[in-house]
C-alpha cells in the first residue's frame, strides 16, 4: 500500500526549476541533494519558473498554492526569488527588473500568502545575494 508523505514545496525561478540539473558536472543540484537527504521521507515539489520575478510569483500564488493545502503534511516551503528581481533595468530582451521597494512588497505578499494558507508550516527564504549597483 502506498501512503502519502509529508511534502517539501521548493517555490522559485530558474535556480529552483533548473536545481535536479548538474551543471555539466557529475554532481547534483541543490534541489536533487535535498530530495536525496529526504527519499522515502518527503516528497519533494519543484516549483520553478524559468525567468520569472518576484512579480510573476504573487500572480502565480493561486495555481501554486491555490488548491486545499494540508500545513500538517507539509515539512517546509521554500521561496527562492531575487536573481531576476536584481538585473538591470533593460538590460534584458524580457525585462524581469522590479526596483527594490516593489521586491520587498511582493516578498512580503507572497511569504504572507503562503503561511496563511500553510499555518505553522516553516517557510524558508533563501537569498542568491544578487550584486548591488
Amino acid at each position: 500500500m502506498i501512503t502519502s508523505r509529508p511534502a517539501i514545496i521548493l517555490f522559485g525561478d530558474s535556480i529552483t526549476q533548473q536545481g535536479f540539473s548538474s551543471a555539466g558536472n557529475y554532481s547534483p543540484g541543490w534541489v536533487g541533494l535535498l530530495s536525496n537527504a529526504y527519499a522515502r521521507r518527503a516528497d519533494v515539489f519543484n516549483r520553478g519558473f524559468s525567468g520569472y520575478n518576484t512579480r510573476h510569483a504573487v500572480n502565480l500564488l493561486p495555481k501554486v498554492f491555490g488548491q486545499e493545502m494540508n500545513s500538517n503534511r507539509t515539512l517546509f516551503v521554500t521561496v527562492f526569488f531575487g536573481a531576476n528581481d536584481a538585473s538591470l533595468p533593460g538590460e534584458r530582451e524580457h525585462n524581469q527588473h522590479v526596483p527594490i521597494d516593489e521586491f520587498e512588497v511582493n516578498l512580503r505578499h507572497i511569504v504572507q500568502d503562503v503561511g496563511s494558507k500553510l499555518h505553522e508550516t516553516p517557510i524558508i527564504y533563501i537569498d542568491n545575494s544578487a550584486p548591488v549597483r
